[in-house]
């Protein structure tokens, strides 16, 4: 029982890490720039579940829900606004995105800090149901989390290889230079690549 439990315990930590690398790997696969932020944007869109979860009235399902939709959607939208105010600047060189993260990092944090305080803050799970084995109990919560970081990184796979945008994505990856003589938009794809790391880490 013990061995069973260290691996369910362990696929649901490596289930979060997945899905928090999952961002960062598509700004870098992309943008091939590294963001130096990513860890601040997923406390970010933590602390922004945490209040929207508590003044969403309705239970714990309803916050939840609606943290599900205003978390990632507030954090993409200021890395959008971060990408096209900062990183167009700087024209996405890999040196400089580093430096420019590093300060948007040691913003976000010190305002974080300023608004929410440093203390940890709970959020309820959803749902308490718990799955029955022979030996204890099991959280279906924490089960859920796995499926759903499954579902994501499927998901993203599929978007990324069977897609017209996908394809966009790839495009510039390969040559920008080319890209951008065939017409797509470089800097807004970079933007929206940016955008979508942000909200999914957020998640």
């Amino acid at each position: 029982p013990h061995l069973l439990l260290a691996i369910l315990e362990g696929t649901v930590a490596a289930a979060v890490l997945a899905l928090s690398a999952l961002g960062l790997s598509l700004v870098f696969g992309v943008m091939r720039v590294v963001n130096v932020a990513h860890g601040e944007f997923f406390m970010l869109g933590a602390m922004l579940a945490w209040w929207t979860a508590k003044i969403v009235p309705g239970g714990p399902l309803a916050g939840f829900i609606a943290a599900l939709i205003v978390a990632p959607a507030a954090v993409g939208l200021l890395a959008f606004i971060t990408g096209r105010l900062l990183l167009r600047r700087i024209n996405y060189d890999p040196e400089a995105t580093i430096v420019a993260t590093i300060g948007l990092l040691f913003v976000i944090q010190q305002l974080a800090l300023s608004v929410f305080g440093a203390d940890a803050k709970p959020v309820a799970a959803p749902f308490t149901y718990r799955i029955a084995f022979p030996w204890f109990g099991y959280s279906g919560y924490k089960l859920f989390v796995v499926a759903a970081s499954l579902a994501l990184l499927t998901g993203a796979w599929w978007f990324l290889a069977r897609t017209k945008a996908g394809l966009i994505m790839r495009v510039t990856q390969f040559d920008r230079e080319t890209a951008t003589a065939f017409g797509i938009p470089v800097n807004t794809v970079y933007s929206a690549v940016f955008a979508a790391g942000a909200a999914l880490v957020a998640l």
